[in-house]
């Protein structure tokens, strides 16, 4: 069973919409969603619908990587870096684990 933290995908919806300076009145009118709806989101007392989900994501202009938790910089190295984890068998990658586990205990 698919175990969702709603609270932190409440959050991760609140703070990209005051990244944004955009009030939960213009999300849910962009998103064709009520207002009421995206503050029960936001204080994760609701779980959006997948295709809510999906228009209030496109709305923030937001990737869906960005509710993994992870804030990963995005800069040349970590495109590149991301572009060969995405290319990579599973033998390639747990080599890569290693490797970067030692470097960085080094």
């Amino acid at each position: 069973m698919l175990n969702i933290d709603k609270k932190f995908i409440g959050n991760q919806i609140k703070t990209a919409r005051k990244k944004l300076k955009m009030s939960q009145f213009e999300l849910a009118e962009k998103s064709d969603l009520h207002e009421k709806q995206i503050g029960r989101i936001e204080l994760g007392e609701n779980s959006p619908s997948l295709e809510n989900f999906l228009k209030i994501a496109q709305v923030l202009d937001i990737k869906l990587e960005y509710f993994s938790g992870l804030d990963i910089p995005q800069n040349m190295y970590t495109s590149e870096f991301l572009k060969i984890l995405k290319n990579s068998t599973e033998k390639e990658l747990e080599l890569y684990v290693k490797i970067i586990k030692t470097l960085k205990n080094y």
